[in-house]
């Protein structure tokens, strides 16, 4: 049942973000605003601790994406941090409610 769960994020999360390409090119303020937004979600999964090493490097990559002025792969960078942040909350709020199980008897 958990891996059912956890395979149906992840494919609602996939979808979404490839259900959801711009028709033009980013710019820089759709990178800010991607950027808050996995920022954002990231904070959320640090409060839960439960942050994902691989955030960090995807916001470190974007960044340097928008420095070179390849604001499509920025924000799509960030969006992929901001996906993973996601995963991480949701496996945190999983494991609160399931810990108990893992724990022999």
């Amino acid at each position: 049942m958990k891996r059912k769960l956890t395979v149906l994020v992840v494919a609602a999360l996939a979808t979404g973000l490839v259900m959801n390409p711009s028709a033009m090119a980013a710019d820089a303020a759709e990178y800010e605003a991607a950027l808050a937004k996995a920022r954002q979600i990231l904070s959320d999964a640090e409060s839960k601790v439960q942050l994902w090493t691989t955030s960090d490097v995807l916001l470190e990559d974007a960044a340097k994406a928008a420095t070179a002025g390849d604001f499509d792969l920025a924000v799509k960078l960030a969006n992929e941090a901001g996906l993973h942040a996601e995963l991480a909350v949701a496996t945190a709020e999983r494991e609160k409610k399931v810990w108990q199980k893992s724990v022999p008897k």
